[in-house]
């Protein structure tokens, strides 16, 4: 057994942790099922032991795998900051990764960031909306805009932009006349359930197949607005809910890492979204939830509590 470990590898097992599957975890990385077990395979022989316990349905892991998957994030995670820090002496550039839902705008913030940085290289990635806290914490993304109904945990946050809630419901719905809506009015309706909704009880991921199976039913979806104006259906309708806490828009990143440039684009992306047009409410402090601004002692504020199944629409 060596001493040396694999980044390499190392990533691959955190894809795995983090997916509780080896099919979704090939998926997220690109590369062939066969591939990544044999990776797997080889990273728990050079490590001495197992790192998972592979049941029929399930993978679980070992303490050692535990142990690995707690300080292995940190390490990958200290091998980009040097490689950004190496790169950025090298060549004088710096890079950064937004990644963001596809409901969510992004470009005008990213372009106002590039006008203050134009040293600075910006990939743009889209996320799913199941994926984009574990972007963050395996590094594959330095920030992500996204929004959620409750605040994630293991990393910090802070909000851009507070906006209204709908309920999304099909035409047919009984409700489907209102001009408005209250939670009251909703309480008797079953919420569409998306995790398990796919084939072989697999979440269903794009939107189009989540619209369609909500206007085929005579279930609720609670979703921002700005999904209203992204996602469009004919036999769907969005209403606004009168009484529901607005759901945040979120920047979220990885404590541990490095937040000069994360803190820099958070705040071109206020500064963005404070202009924005339309009937969303501006971030502003509210005490709460913990967690703090990049390079700041601010509070996180506290995220609408609507349920823990409510998430945007979309792949």
């Amino acid at each position: 057994m060596g001493n040396d470990v694999d980044l390499r590898k190392l990533r691959y097992f955190l894809a795995v942790a983090d997916e509780g599957n080896f099919t979704r975890a090939a998926a997220s990385l690109h590369i062939a099922q066969p591939v990544l077990s044999r990776q797997i395979q080889s990273l728990e022989r050079e490590l001495g032991g197992p790192l998972l316990i592979r049941h029929p349905r399930r993978l679980e892991l070992t303490p050692a795998g535990r142990r690995l998957l707690t300080d292995g994030r940190r390490l990958l995670a200290s091998a980009a900051r040097l490689a950004d820090d190496v790169r950025g002496l090298a060549t004088g550039l710096h890079s950064l990764t937004v990644g963001h839902h596809r409901a969510v705008p992004i470009r005008q913030a990213v372009l106002a960031f590039q006008r203050a940085h134009p040293g600075v290289e910006v990939t743009v990635v889209p996320l799913d909306h199941d994926s984009e806290i574990r972007a963050v914490l395996r590094g594959a993304v330095d920030v992500a805009v996204v929004c959620l109904p409750l605040p994630p945990e293991g990393v910090a946050t802070t909000v851009l932009r507070r906006e209204p809630t709908m309920v999304a419901l099909s035409t047919a719905h009984e409700l489907a006349r209102r001009q408005v809506v209250t939670l009251a009015d909703l309480a008797p309706f079953e919420r569409a359930r998306f995790h398990d909704a796919g084939p072989g009880g697999r979440p269903l991921r794009d939107a189009d197949d989540r619209l369609d199976l909500l206007a085929s039913s005579s279930a609720v979806h609670l979703a921002p607005a700005l999904v209203a104006r992204r996602y469009q259906h004919p036999d769907i309708r969005f209403i606004p809910v009168s009484d529901a806490p607005p759901t945040p828009v979120l920047a979220v990143w990885d404590g541990a890492r490095d937040p000069r440039l994360v803190a820099d684009f958070t705040s071109a992306a206020l500064d963005v979204y404070d202009a924005m047009d339309g009937n969303a409410q501006p971030a502003g402090p509210v005490p709460g939830a913990g967690g703090g601004a990049p390079g700041g002692g601010g509070g996180r504020h506290p995220v609408a509590r609507l349920s823990e199944a409510d998430g945007i629409l979309g792949a």
